[in-house]
């Protein structure tokens, strides 16, 4: 029996829209040299290195000065954006809520997300965050999804995670979790009702 679902939250719960075209609006440059800086670095990014090792090099290599107060501007709109819910996954937390059910979000994501959440207007609507930078592993190791079921206190079994990406999908299924790929709200929330986690 599933007793609580994990959701990815880029690309699942949050579309990330803007994420490239408003700092390379900002900045006033291309989009498309922003955003070859921006996902090259985001690994790092999401392991845990910091704000200026990370935005440094992207605006030096953008030709920008590498201030202080830019960078604490552009990470704080980056975890802005990635901190805007979709509607439709919105509505599927509630319900998941109104079932009874234990949720939780596990993100590859930096330290500036985790911050941001003290101030995003969905924080309370789910009841664990596992950021991976805070956490100092990320998905798809076997070590990060054994620290969301160790909290939990459940077996991987009883857990159902969503995510966008296959390699975690896979991570996850090693680990022993209910794990689907995320497609839309709606087909997600026809696997639930499949799991009998929501009404038919």
């Amino acid at each position: 029996m599933i007793r609580a679902v994990v959701f990815d939250l880029g690309g699942v719960l949050a579309s990330g829209e803007g994420v490239t075209t408003e700092p390379a609006r900002l900045l006033g440059v291309p989009e498309d040299a922003f955003a070859a800086f921006y996902w090259a670095g985001r690994p790092a990014y999401d392991a845990g290195a910091s704000d200026a090792e990370y935005w440094g090099p992207i605006l030096t290599g953008l030709g920008k000065p590498a201030a202080v107060e830019t960078i604490q501007q552009l990470a704080k709109l980056d975890a802005d954006l990635w901190l805007c819910l979709d509607p439709a996954p919105r509505r599927l937390l509630a319900d998941l809520r109104q079932a009874g059910v234990t949720l939780a979000v596990l993100s590859n994501a930096p330290f500036n997300l985790d911050v941001g959440l003290v101030d995003a207007d969905f924080a309370d609507e789910v009841d664990h965050w596992f950021v991976s930078a805070s956490m100092g592993v990320g998905k798809p190791d076997r070590v990060a999804f054994a620290r969301v079921v160790e909290v939990l206190e459940l077996e991987p079994r009883q857990v159902a995670f969503f995510d966008d990406t296959q390699v975690n999908i896979e991570g996850a299924e090693r680990a022993g979790l209910m794990a689907h790929r995320w497609v839309s709200a709606s087909e997600a929330r026809d696997w639930l009702a499949f799991l009998g986690v929501l009404p038919e």
